[in-house]
């Protein structure tokens, strides 16, 4: 198949901006800043859940509110991951932002605590389904030899995501309670239409599908490079599956995902959740509580993007495994009260070496299968990995429940760091990043 655009007319100015592969990257973290919120919007509100009259919840069962999104999760990440694979990824990134939004809304307007975890079920399928869906995207429209660059671009959102709903908190919860910063998730639904026309179907499916002829006019649209799109040829018939990740040499490898992730969830999830709980009850007034998830999504948001910067030069495992241990040193740190601004600069770090950390892990794994199984790949790793969601929040609230001492909570945390460090050197290293992780070793 002949282009007429080469890989290089992705940067020409004569392009318009609705066909730039930039725009397609942005939609998605549109998207991933929209399940950011709504993940984040839990560990926000917290306070104002516990302290609810006509609630009366405990420790326990906060936990339990705050894992039944990651039960959606756990079904959305894979179910969607290989529906994309099959049936188109432009589709499902369009339920899956729908599902959430609309459940949030109707979360926001709960009667009972059961009917709130019911929606935050429901949107956890569709937040759990988004991110197979959008790292396919990233990895597809990134410029080559940028991919870890723009990918922790694109997941930059997520955690901005984060920080918005940490910024809606502090200034709505004491006033106005926790239902209209809830209510806030829906706002996706009013930008739905134009990304239902500014979002292409991806090419890398449509030429899996045999479909050329269209994927050939996307590639032309946005100036794709073809031989970044068609999946190899012992892999073009091979049918999207957790099988087929376990074929062909894959399984060490998906072995390794699989639990860098789950260790990388408890600590996403985990610290998002009860963070300012946390800070807290370790002595720290409510406002500056609230605003330590901002700056630990901030952070994460920021050193993201360095990471990948980084791993585009260096190679993503030796990053990874450096911003993990960087994160279980930062969160040991927290277990002693120091100064309020080296409080929130040693939260930054932390945040940088937990859930950007967890990003470029899952960017690494993006890369790392062919694009017919790469959603596939994503989905059913990050659904396996929901249980390390589910349970990093229940970690928070055992050692509230029985009340053992503040500093158990870093311990922790720190502790599954560590290991998320250990767990990536499962992974073989592709061709390329040998190099790499000597010299780093050195």
């Amino acid at each position: 198949m002949t282009m007429p655009f080469p890989p290089e007319s992705r940067l020409r100015s004569g392009r318009p901006w609705y066909c730039r592969p930039r725009l397609i990257i942005w939609i998605c973290w549109f998207g991933l800043f929209s399940e950011g919120y709504d993940m984040g919007v839990l560990g926000a509100v917290l306070p104002g859940l516990l302290n609810d009259p006509a609630w009366h919840l405990g420790p326990t069962s906060a936990s339990l509110l705050a894992s039944a999104a990651m039960a959606g999760m756990f079904f959305g990440g894979y179910g969607f991951g290989v529906l994309s694979d099959r049936f188109g990824r432009k589709a499902c990134f369009i339920a899956c932002l729908t599902l959430f939004s609309i459940t949030s809304a109707a979360a926001a307007a709960a009667p009972t605590p059961l009917f709130f975890a019911a929606m935050r079920f429901l949107a956890g399928i569709g937040i759990g389904g988004i991110v197979p869906v959008a790292a396919a995207f990233a990895c597809e429209f990134a410029p080559r030899g940028k991919i870890n660059r723009e990918f922790a671009i694109m997941y930059s959102g997520y955690s901005l995501g984060i920080f918005a709903a940490a910024l809606a908190s502090f200034f709505l919860l004491q006033n106005a309670g926790w239902r209209p910063i809830v209510a806030l998730g829906a706002a996706p639904l009013v930008l739905l239409p134009a990304i239902l026309w500014l979002l292409p179907e991806s090419a890398a499916y449509l030429m899996g599908k045999g479909q050329n002829e269209k994927a050939d006019a996307i590639a032309r649209r946005y100036g794709l490079d073809p031989a970044d799109l068609a999946p190899p040829p012992a892999e073009g018939a091979i049918k999207p599956g957790v099988r087929a990740l376990f074929a062909d040499g894959h399984a060490r490898a998906t072995l390794g995902f699989w639990l860098t992730t789950f260790t990388g969830m408890i600590l996403v999830y985990g610290l998002n959740t009860w963070l300012p709980q946390i800070m807290r009850a370790s002595g720290y007034d409510l406002g500056p509580s609230i605003m330590f998830l901002g700056v630990f999504a901030l952070a994460s948001s920021v050193g993201g993007i360095m990471l990948g910067r980084l791993a585009d030069r260096h190679g993503r495992a030796p990053i990874i495994v450096a911003a993990f241990c960087g994160g279980a040193v930062a969160i040991l740190l927290l277990s002693h009260k120091w100064p309020l601004m080296m409080t929130y600069g040693i939260v930054a770090a932390a945040g940088v070496g937990t859930v950007s950390a967890a990003v470029m892990v899952t960017s690494y794994l993006s890369q790392y299968f062919s694009p017919t199984l790469r959603a596939t790949a994503v989905g059913s790793c990050l659904s396996f990995s929901r249980m390390g969601s589910i349970c990093g929040p229940l970690l928070g609230g055992m050692i509230a429940t029985y009340q053992l001492d503040m500093a158990w909570n870093f311990i922790g945390f720190a502790a599954v760091a560590a290991l998320s460090a250990l767990a990536i050197a499962l992974v073989p290293r592709q061709e390329g990043e040998a190099g790499a992780v000597a010299a780093c070793a050195a």
